[in-house]
């Protein structure tokens, strides 16, 4: 086995173990928030690689909080916009994502990643195109008013609210229950799943996980 996998496995343990210390119960679900910015290489990489198939495991498992904000930061509270790290088009970005999610309050959280992933893939809403958003059978036209009408920008001045919360030095930063914990951030950049699964570790899905993480380990 490899020095840097058993590292990886050993911390999931560690997390596992630190976890039933701080709650004393495992979780049948947690919430997990996503903080990242539309134009962010890391941003798009974690998303399509680390949090689309952790969704797509654990649908039922995970209430998604999805903050596309990240680095930038509002001009006289939003009344000159805003400047973003990726420059204008990533607010562009931003706020069409802030007015997409908010239009998609009763769907599922997978169907939440769903869009965005299409988004960080295509990066369409940094370019204004709304194709990622008639995919998620939104009216165009609704997202159009949210920008128009200024709902947009209060959408994005809350983004800034929450993620000066917990003022990250890295986007894309996950947050588990509302609480930053630095090990768990630098795993869920690598291993989403692990890092979920050692909590949530008594579902079926976490543990068919271990079950193949482990195999593997034994094959090798």
């Amino acid at each position: 086995m490899a020095a840097g996998t058993l590292k990886q496995f050993l911390f999931v343990f560690c997390v596992l173990a630190a976890n039933d210390l701080a709650y004393g119960y495992v979780p049948k679900e947690l919430l997990l928030s996503v903080y990242y910015e539309s134009k962010c290489p890391d941003s798009r990489d974690f998303v399509l690689n680390q949090l689309m198939p952790t969704m797509k495991m654990l649908p039922n498992n995970i209430i998604l909080q999805l903050v596309p904000f990240g680095k930038a930061k509002s001009i006289e509270q939003g009344y000159r916009g805003f400047e973003c790290q990726h420059g204008p088009s990533e607010c562009l970005g931003n706020i069409i994502q802030s007015c997409a999610l908010n239009l998609m309050r009763s769907k599922t959280d997978l169907k939440k990643a769903e869009y965005v992933a299409c988004e960080m893939k295509s990066l369409a809403s940094t370019r204004g195109d709304l194709t990622c958003v008639q995919q998620a059978n939104l009216d165009p036209e609704m997202v159009n008013q949210c920008i128009e009408s200024g709902e947009g920008t209060e959408l994005q001045l809350d983004a800034e609210f929450l993620t000066g919360l917990i003022s990250p030095k890295f986007i894309p930063t996950v947050t588990i229950d509302g609480i930053f914990n630095q090990q768990i951030q630098d795993h869920s950049q690598i291993d989403l799943k692990g890092t979920i699964c050692s909590i949530l570790k008594e579902t079926k899905q976490c543990a068919q996980h271990y079950n193949n993480m482990a195999l593997k380990y034994v094959l090798v």
